[in-house]
């Protein structure tokens, strides 16, 4: 691995030890296919909510391979009589997965992104999104 590629390890290391100080758990924030984001969520010293992020970049062979590995995912939903659209880039749970299998996890864990981040804005659910695409990252055009 490059240095240009990594998060220096003095970074990493005032992370991680600032979770720890807080007893707070480290939780994976956000994927894409060229980098990972950890996320820890404490409280400051007068009682205020304080977010700590640290985004590690992957090494260019493996964002390669997970750009290769990774779909672009459409669904939709009906709000107020309009139709409301997302759309998501996941790389599969399962890497080694099937495509058959790898289409219909990405499906869930796009819906499963989407409830958990616009549930709020829009009311999209799980339960009323619909997929409409499911395409490989490397071949996806906009249309």
């Amino acid at each position: 691995m490059s240095a240009d590629h990594v998060v220096p390890l003095a970074d990493r290391a005032a992370f991680y030890d600032w979770s720890r100080a807080h007893g707070v758990r480290v939780r994976v924030a956000c994927e894409d296919w060229e980098s990972i984001t950890y996320e820890a969520v404490g409280t400051g010293p007068e009682g205020e909510l304080v977010v700590e992020r640290l985004r590690c970049v992957l090494p260019p062979q493996e964002a390669r391979r997970r750009l290769r590995l990774s779909y672009v995912v459409g669904l939709s939903h009906v709000v107020g009589g309009a139709i409301c659209y997302h759309v998501r880039t996941v790389t599969p749970p399962v890497l080694t997965a099937a495509e058959t299998d790898a289409r219909h996890d990405v499906g869930l864990v796009a819906a499963a992104l989407i409830d958990a981040e616009r549930r709020h804005r829009c009311g999209a659910t799980v339960n009323n999104l619909s997929v409409y695409v499911v395409e490989r990252a490397m071949d996806w055009r906009p249309s």
